[in-house]
C-alpha cells in the first residue's frame, strides 16, 4: 500500500504539499490508540485522504467491530436498507451481493428475512473472503462502510459495478467528506487507518456515472437512523465519544450510567434523529 500525497481520484488532483485541511489523528481502536496518522482534504474534489500507509492486515487482525452482533439495533438500519431497495425496484426473489461484507451481518440479516440468493465478499473475513460468485451477476451490489477502506476507491467501483446486470441497482453508502470536519478528530467516522479515502459526494456520484450508472436516489444520512429510540447515528457517535472514543464501545456492554450522567446524551438517544450530522451517505445507482 503506497502513501497518498495525491488525489487518486479526481482529474485535477490537489496534493499534501497545497492542502489547506491537514489534521493528525489518533487510531480510534484502543489496541493501537498510540498510532496517529495524517488526513488531508484534496482541494480539486473536496475528498479525505490519509497521507501515511498501513499494514491493514495488522489493524484488521484485532479489529473488534469482528465481533459484533446482529443486535436490535443493527435490524433497525438493516430494515431502512432494504426499504430503500425495495422502493427502487429490487424484489426479494433477487439474486443480491453484498460486496464488503465485513462479518456478514447484512447478508445474515436478509437471510433471516426470507431472501434466500444473497451472497457476501470481504477480503479481510475467512468466512467471506472466497470469491468464486464475482463472475457472475446479481440484480443487486450493496456496499456499506466499505469503499472508504479500498487503497483504490475507483478499483473498487469498477469491481462492484461489474458484477451488476442490466438495469440493475449498486448501493454505495460511505462516509461523506462534505459533512465532515477535521477540525473534530474524535470524529468516529474518520476512523483511522481504515478509513483510507473518504469520498466526497460529487466524486462518488462522478465514480458511479464512469462505470454507466446514473443516481436515482441520495441521501445524506446514514441508514441507522431512525425515530427508534437509541438507533440514531447522532446518538452513537457522542456514545462512542462519551466513552473515551474508542470504536470498541460498539461491541462492548453497554453502560447506561452515561445517560444519567449526561443530559444532552440522553437527548440524542430519543431525539437525534432530528439532529443531521449530514457525514454519511447512501446514493443508489441505477445500471442505464
Amino acid at each position: 500500500m503506497a502513501k497518498c500525497i495525491e488525489c487518486n481520484l479526481c482529474d485535477h488532483p490537489g496534493t499534501f504539499q497545497n492542502a489547506r485541511d491537514i489534521a493528525h489523528v489518533p487510531c480510534n481502536v484502543r489496541r493501537f490508540k498510540g498510532d496517529v496518522f495524517t488526513l488531508w482534504r484534496c482541494t480539486g474534489c473536496g475528498s479525505i485522504h490519509c497521507a501515511e500507509d498501513a499494514d491493514l492486515s495488522k489493524y484488521y487482525a484485532r479489529y473488534p467491530l469482528k465481533h459484533h452482533k446482529l443486535t436490535y439495533y443493527e435490524r433497525v438500519a438493516y430494515k431502512n436498507r432494504l426499504r430503500l431497495l425495495e422502493r427502487h425496484g429490487f424484489r426479494r426473489s433477487m439474486e443480491l451481493l453484498d460486496f464488503g461484507c465485513g462479518v456478514g451481518l447484512f447478508v445474515d440479516f436478509l437471510r433471516k428475512s426470507g431472501l434466500t440468493r444473497v451472497f457476501g465478499y470481504d477480503e479481510f473475513v475467512e468466512r467471506y473472503k472466497q470469491a468464486p460468485r464475482l463472475s457472475e451477476y446479481f440484480d443487486a451490489v450493496v456496499s456499506y462502510d466499505a469503499i472508504e477502506r479500498a487503497d483504490d476507491p475507483r478499483a473498487f467501483m469498477k469491481t462492484a459495478a461489474k458484477r451488476v446486470r442490466q438495469g440493475g441497482l449498486l448501493a454505495i453508502g460511505t462516509p461523506r467528506a462534505d459533512g465532515l470536519s477535521l477540525s473534530n478528530i474524535g470524529d468516529p467516522a474518520l476512523h483511522q487507518p481504515y478509513h483510507r479515502h473518504i469520498l466526497s459526494e460529487a466524486m462518488l456520484v462522478a465514480l458511479g456515472r464512469e462505470q454507466g450508472f446514473e443516481p436515482v436516489h441520495i441521501s445524506r444520512r446514514s441508514p441507522s437512523d431512525s425515530l427508534v429510540p437509541f438507533v440514531n447515528s447522532r446518538f452513537s457517535c457522542r456514545y462512542i465519544q462519551a466513552t473515551g472514543g474508542f470504536c470498541d464501545a460498539v461491541v462492548e456492554a453497554p453502560r447506561p450510567g452515561l445517560l444519567l450522567r449526561s443530559p444532552s446524551l440522553a437527548l440524542l438517544a430519543f431525539f437525534g434523529y432530528f439532529v443531521q450530522r449530514q457525514d454519511h451517505m447512501v446514493v443508489l445507482f441505477k445500471k442505464t
